[in-house]
């Protein structure tokens, strides 16, 4: 019987995941703002648009392809240039433990020559620790105009 036992509690004992969760902490927001102040410096200053595309991470990929990110790119670029960029809102959550993961989100302000725009990033670490950005959406208010 008391085999029995220790062959139930092992069982449940493997069947458990351990994690540890958190959400919002300044490190991980450190860690993550590095990919879109990164995106914001070659659009100013890179003379490599392919310096760009490696930001963005595979699942970006299966969803919007790399002509589409371009057209993207060149779209809003039309806008004007990047003046200055400010952190409206973020977000972060990581999981470290058996089911690991982490996610962040990231929503700026853009001065673009004389227009605003919203700019949100949705980035998660991949399987080799590299935070990639897995959304991109740009608002532009054009009541304001």
């Amino acid at each position: 019987m008391k085999n029995v036992y220790l062959l139930l509690l092992s069982f449940l004992l493997m069947s458990c995941s351990f994690n540890q969760f958190y959400k919002d902490r300044e490190s991980d927001k450190t860690d993550g703002e590095k990919i879109p102040i990164k995106f914001y410096w070659e659009l100013r200053y890179g003379k490599n648009p392919d310096d760009i595309y490696k930001l963005f991470g595979e699942k970006f990929f299966q969803v919007t392809d790399k002509e589409k990110l371009v057209k993207l790119m060149n779209t809003v670029n039309e806008i004007g240039p990047v003046e200055e960029y400010n952190l409206a809102k973020w977000e972060t959550m990581v999981v470290k433990g058996s089911n690991a993961r982490s996610q962040y989100f990231f929503m700026y302000n853009v001065k673009r020559g004389t227009k605003k725009t919203e700019e949100s990033f949705t980035l998660e670490k991949n399987k080799d620790g590299d935070i990639k950005i897995v959304g991109y959406r740009v608002n532009q208010d054009m009541l304001n105009e």
